[in-house]
């Protein structure tokens, strides 16, 4: 039986992610729902793009990922779902960038618009798709319903996607993207150990973040600084991290919600 892994910016204090569960059992009793996130924030595809991509990696094989980040539901951006090339998985959700990293990452082995409306709830809403077309969808891909039947393929080229930049040492400086703050203000980003791996052996570095300069040690974990020291490093994903030991990094360099910048090593 495959796992239907669940992803939303719904949040939890409203009653939208337990009726959808409820049509997903409804359909499919046996079906077993994992929640990955409903409260990272609202809005924010790129965030959640990308806490989609590092949590897709400790599922198994053939997992239906139910996602709805949808801030334009209504429009006529369309409903998808998609099938990877790398352990076949499942991504049902709104066509608006949200499936990016993934495909990147898997391989995109089929797409389909979700334009069988047989396979809908039997209510229907003009908001709530979450509901009405994705939750079903999932639950019959759960049961073994094939893409053919839930909808029209759709190529590569018609599907909405964000690219990010790679990390590149220019100048003594390296830079590469500011991802996402996580609830402790830890700062997620794309740098990984064969960039920093380039560097003459190091202890800190300069950071810069949204115009501001600090210190960070390069550390393996936490107890190696004193509380309120800023440090980098490696964490469970494989990405560097930019983190406070008990304090909160996101504060320290003033980041908005919306911040969609660069971060600047000085070598």
């Amino acid at each position: 039986m495959r796992q239907i892994a669940f992803l939303t910016d719904w949040g939890l204090s409203s009653y939208y992610v337990g009726v959808t569960k409820s049509v997903i059992k409804q359909i499919n009793e046996n079906a077993e729902i994992i929640d990955i996130t409903h409260s990272a924030g609202h809005f924010n595809i790129k965030k959640y793009g990308c806490i989609l991509h590092r949590a897709s990696f400790d599922f198994p094989m053939e997992t239906v990922f139910l996602c709805v980040v949808d801030p334009t539901v209504g429009s006529n951006r369309k409903p998808i779902a998609l099938q990877t090339i790398q352990n076949n998985l499942f991504f049902v959700g709104p066509d608006n960038g949200l499936f990016s990293l993934v495909i990147e990452e898997f391989g995109l082995k089929k797409a389909v618009e979700l334009s069988n409306e047989k396979y809908y709830y039997k209510k229907r809403s003009l908001t709530f798709h979450g509901r009405d077309i994705f939750a079903p969808v999932a639950a019959y891909l759960n049961k073994g319903i094939t893409l053919n039947e839930i909808g029209k393929e759709i190529e590569y080229e018609d599907i909405e996607t964000f690219k990010i930049k790679k990390p590149e040492i220019t100048n003594n400086r390296l830079i590469f993207e500011y991802l996402y703050s996580d609830d402790f203000g830890n700062i997620e980003t794309n740098l990984t150990p064969k960039y920093l791996s380039k560097i003459t052996s190091k202890s800190f570095f300069e950071v810069e973040i949204n115009g501001i300069k600090k210190e960070a040690f390069l550390v393996n974990n936490y107890s190696e600084v004193g509380k309120g020291d800023l440090i980098i490093h490696l964490d469970s994903s494989g990405y560097y991290e930019i983190a406070v030991n008990q304090g909160n990094a996101s504060k320290v360099f003033n980041i908005p919600e919306d911040f969609d910048g660069q971060i600047i090593l000085y070598l």
